[in-house]
């Protein structure tokens, strides 16, 4: 039987005030218990509570893998990428009678799903719960 990892949660939630220069955006205050008993408050901002909590709960995961992110460097992250689409354009070319004519943009297609992928990765990894 394995043993469930205690989670924090929020135990209170109170409305501070709306936003004046962004319309239906609203400022929260939030009382988290943590698993080992302690509780702290921290600012929400999001358009209802339910987005608010979600976004303090996507930046209290991206601030526990970004250490480990930054640990690896930059050049390792463009190698990665080169690498990736030197392995696509490879298998690719290697195939391309089974593309005929429409090889250019089977091409272009995949290097846009590539790139588009490694943006959305990397904005994932942004915090969200910020002051609008």
């Amino acid at each position: 039987m394995s043993k469930k990892t205690q989670k924090s949660r929020a135990i209170h939630a109170e409305l501070r005030k709306e936003s004046k220069t962004f319309d239906g955006w609203l400022k929260y205050e939030i009382t988290i218990m943590h698993h080992d008993g302690t509780t702290e408050t921290v600012p929400a901002y999001g358009k209802d509570l339910q987005d608010a909590l979600s976004r303090v709960v996507h930046d209290q995961k991206v601030e526990k893998i970004i250490p480990k992110m930054k640990k690896v460097p930059l050049s390792l992250y463009v190698i990665f990428w080169f690498a990736i689409i030197g392995l696509s354009t490879h298998a690719l070319f290697e195939h391309q009678s089974e593309f005929g004519e429409f090889v250019g943009l089977v091409f272009i297609g995949a290097m846009l799903t590539i790139t588009s992928l490694f943006i959305g990765i990397s904005n994932y990894f942004k915090l969200k719960n910020v002051p609008k």
